[in-house]
């Protein structure tokens, strides 16, 4: 008899261990991973249809094709059957999984792009010279986003208590979970001034001394909401951010993280630079997102080019 509620991380676990005899073992390898990759993002919440959906999107940002997507969508459901749990994938999981296999098919394969320092500079000043606070709110989300290399979960869920500040105006942000952190660890992530400047801004217009850090404002611009802005809500900051600056490509929330990569990488950061700055495990996916800065800091590159020899 299937356990009331929606399941836990446990529960998941369980369920994964039960089915190892019930498959093959390339698919039950196969079905491991994907099972682990869906329980470092879920952390200590529950494996609800709102939860699934918002991984799903999060996944298909970074350039998850919809075949690995139908894989962990097939896992979490062989999980959830051996554990004797109710079923998280809902009409909501459906329908995102639906459409991001629409929008795959028609804008073809490939990772979104990246929202690069120099751009993410540029659409923050704009921002912030409108003078509103809907626009110091966006200046500061940018920034954040770009500094620590947030996914757009992290960069929704951010507090002011996760904040510190140094002496020269820099500061730090304590992310308490992520998804590379399982252990529930947290980090602690350099801030820059200028980015510590914009949140000063947006606070002091805002009045947001504690809480959520970034948070829906009113139409009328007057009033701020006392809950943290959404997952979707933030995507859509840095998509139409990007767009007012003129920035061309296919921006989503991981744009940030990809752009920040790519920049660091520009500059000369080597690749263990980079998995610490963006919190990676698996040096195959620190790379993919910067090949080709990382090809054009290569050997070939510093030695051979204009070679006369």
């Amino acid at each position: 008899m299937k356990r009331p509620g929606a399941p836990t991380a446990t529960a998941l676990r369980f369920g994964e261990t039960v089915f190892k005899d019930a498959y093959s073992a390339n698919t039950h390898k196969a079905y491991t991973q994907a099972l682990k990759r869906f329980l470092a993002y879920l952390g200590d919440r529950e494996a609800n249809d709102a939860n699934v959906a918002a991984f799903f999107k999060e996944e298909a940002e970074r350039g998850l094709a919809p075949a690995s997507l139908s894989l962990i969508h097939a896992a979490i459901g062989a999980a959830t059957h051996f554990a004797g749990t109710k079923d998280p994938r809902g009409p909501l999981t459906a329908r995102t999984l639906a459409t991001l296999k629409r929008q795959h098919a028609s804008r073809g394969r490939g990772q979104v792009d990246g929202l690069r320092r120099k751009d993410v500079d540029t659409a923050a000043r704009l921002a912030a010279a409108e003078g509103t606070m809907l626009g110091l709110r966006d200046a500061a989300l940018l920034r954040l986003g770009s500094d620590a290399f947030l996914r757009i979960s992290e960069l929704a869920a951010v507090e002011v208590e996760h904040l510190g500040t140094g002496e020269d105006g820099s500061g730090s942000l304590r992310l308490p979970r992520s998804k590379t952190d399982q252990d529930g660890e947290g980090k602690t992530l350099y801030v820059c001034r200028a980015t510590m400047a914009a949140i000063g801004a947006w606070r002091e217009a805002s009045g947001v001394s504690s809480g959520p850090l970034f948070r829906g404002v009113s139409r009328d611009g007057a009033g701020v909401s006392a809950t943290a802005l959404s997952e979707s809500a933030a995507r859509k900051v840095i998509q139409r951010r990007a767009r007012d600056a003129g920035i061309e490509g296919r921006m989503s929330g991981h744009s940030l993280r990809i752009g920040s990569a790519q920049s660091l990488v520009g500059r000369g950061a080597s690749t263990a630079e980079l998995m610490q700055a963006g919190r990676w495990n698996d040096p195959k996916t620190a790379t993919r997102y910067a090949a080709n800065e990382l090809a054009a800091n290569g050997a070939v590159a510093r030695f051979f080019e204009d070679d006369s020899r």
